[in-house]
Formats: C-alpha cells, structure tokens, sequence
C-alpha cells in the first residue's frame, strides 16, 4: 500500500538513474518497522514544463511518501527523516550543486477512507 510518488523537472542530471533511486527508495521504506516491502509502489513523473519563482534553483525534485494512518508519531518522524535523507543522497549532484530543489512530504491515508 504504500507508494512513493518521484516528481522531476526534464533538466535533472540524475533523471537517467531514475530505476535506481526508486529501486533505493523502495529499499529505504521498506527496512522501517510495520512497512511490507510487498505493498510498496514507486513511481516517477517528469515535468518537462514549469515555472520556479525568482531567486529560487532552475528544478525541482519533489517527493511524497503515502503511508496508511494509525503509525505512532515516532515511526512516522523515522520515516519522514529516513527518506529525505535517502532522497538527498540519490540526487548528490543536485543537492550539491542547488541546481533544483528538493523537498519530500510524508502523507498519511486514512484507513477508513483507503480502498485496495
């Protein structure tokens, strides 16, 4: 059930790596307590047409980590600071180079709302 949902701007470098980061990040949510490895979906979109505002880097790497509700506050802190730093870590030269932002958000699903 959870699903990790990668978004990039075309002028990403690492967007050729794009199998490998999610291969990484599916590794990553799945060593946390009460994750099943078997129900986890990754998936990536580009944007090849958008609009930063002024002063900010050229693109974009944007994150979002939907996991079901009820986990303790704790775990989902664990996750939330796991992943991001995953995602800082498979994006290096971005991140280094401040040539896109990257941001991550970690959203709850509410069990008595989610259907699969």
């Amino acid at each position: 059930m959870p699903h990790i949902i990668l978004e990039t701007t075309s002028d990403v470098v690492e967007n050729q790596d794009v199998v490998d980061i999610l291969e990484a990040l599916v590794l990553k949510l799945a060593g946390f307590e009460s994750i099943s490895p078997a129900s986890i979906k990754a998936y990536h979109s580009l944007r090849h047409t958008w609009v930063m505002g002024e002063g900010g880097p050229h693109g974009f790497i944007h994150c979002e980590v939907a996991i079901l509700s009820g986990r303790p506050e704790e775990l989902v802190q664990q996750i939330t600071d796991g992943m991001h730093a995953a995602l800082l870590e498979a994006f290096p030269r971005s991140h280094e180079s401040g040539e896109a932002g990257i941001t991550l958000e970690l959203r709850q699903m509410e069990k008595v709302t989610y259907r699969k």
